[in-house]
């Protein structure tokens, strides 16, 4: 019987990981169970980082397929190489092996991220490796999983443009679990860690990063606010400017920092500069940071 909390204990140290507790238990419970794991959240949530913990701590190789709507059957099990299959027939040494069948064949995880951007012919390629691990490959062989085979996979909510319905079959392969934004508190640690901020303008620097995307996030003006890759690189250039208290200079590193990483509400006659120059100026007009 595993002991989850001691497992989670030594990845969360190990890998640096601030917070997620109760995820990485539910993640390890799975994984010792034998389950293929969909793990949802907003972009920038850490799910790219748990996987590779997890995968980093059972030793397992990493295989990863970032998928898009050109994400096609080759790319996830490979394909014959046509000059090697005129040389010598349909041999191994003429095929070129994808993540999945790799990841099968040497008892790795494979990582497949945002799997609701795959098609869903490709989708339909995973289904008997997930459920029978098991994975035909016409013309060569069968291959049957090692036995630390395992899958981990993320998706984007359903709001989000550009992803794909996951098809009924596909989904019952997997369980699920949720990732939501970290608490301000667990947010400004993170922040602090990943920038290397210290000193005496450490935590107002911190502080205030994580307020300015926290309001992006409940602005009714934007369709999408900032994850926090947006408080870590406001952060980061805040960090290299001696006048922190400045308020331009706050404006300035935030539409660098967050221009790219929100979405405007459609009918919203403000620019993105804009708006983002009036979340600034509100947080630290707000009397904490007076």
């Amino acid at each position: 019987m595993i002991n989850p909390s001691e497992i989670v204990e030594e990845i969360q140290k190990k890998y640096k990981i601030i917070g997620r507790t109760e995820e990485l238990k539910k993640i390890i419970l799975a994984h010792s169970v034998g389950k293929n794991i969909l793990i949802e959240g907003e972009v920038g949530v850490g799910k790219t980082t748990l996987a590779k913990a997890v995968s980093s701590y059972y030793d397992s190789e990493f295989y990863r397929i970032d998928c898009s709507e050109d994400s096609l059957t080759h790319n996830l099990v490979g394909y014959f190489d046509p000059p090697l299959v005129i040389a010598k027939g349909y041999v191994e040494d003429s095929y070129v092996y994808g993540p999945l069948p790799s990841a099968m064949l040497k008892g790795g995880c494979l990582f497949i991220n945002e799997i609701n951007r795959m098609p869903e012919s490709t989708q339909n390629a995973l289904l008997t490796s997930l459920d029978e691990k098991i994975l035909d490959i016409p013309k060569l062989k069968t291959i049957k999983a090692k036995e630390n085979f395992f899958v981990i996979a993320t998706q984007n909510p359903a709001a989000h443009i550009g992803v794909t319905v996951l098809g009924e079959a596909l989904k019952d392969r997997f369980v699920w679990i949720k990732l939501n934004y970290q608490s301000p508190k667990e947010e400004m640690q993170i922040i602090t860690q990943e920038v290397g901020l210290n000193g005496e303008q450490a935590e107002r620097i911190a502080k205030i990063s994580q307020e300015i995307i926290q309001i992006t996030r409940d602005s009714t003006a934007l369709r999408r606010g900032s994850s926090i890759r947006g408080s870590i690189d406001l952060a980061a250039l805040m960090n290299q400017n001696s006048k922190v208290n400045n308020s331009k200079d706050w404006v300035e590193a935030a539409i660098m920092a967050l221009y790219n990483k929100i979405e405007l509400e459609d009918g919203i006659n403000k620019s993105k500069t804009e708006i983002i120059a009036e979340i600034v100026l509100a947080v630290l007009n707000s009397s904490d940071f007076q």
